[in-house]
C-alpha cells in the first residue's frame, strides 16, 4: 500500500484507508501495522479493506497533540 492524499474533511463523517492513515501519521506501510493497536488506533471494519471511520482519526490525533 502507498500514502493517499486525503481530500475528505476529517470533520465530516467518511472512511479512511490505510493510504490514508500512511499520509497523516507520515509512517510507512510497515511501521503503521507494525504499531497497530498501540500506537495506532484499531481499524473501526472492513469490507473487503480496512477502513477507519474519520471521527476514530480526528479523535487520535487531537488526542496525541
Amino acid at each position: 500500500c502507498k500514502p493517499l492524499p486525503v481530500t475528505i474533511d476529517l470533520n465530516q463523517p467518511g472512511r479512511l484507508r490505510v493510504g490514508h492513515c500512511l499520509t497523516l501519521f507520515s509512517v510507512s506501510h510497515a511501521t503503521f501495522y507494525r504499531g497497530l493497536g498501540k500506537k495506532y488506533p484499531l481499524r473501526d471494519g472492513e469490507d473487503g479493506r480496512p477502513y477507519w471511520n474519520t471521527a476514530t482519526i480526528q479523535a487520535f490525533l487531537t488526542a496525541s497533540r
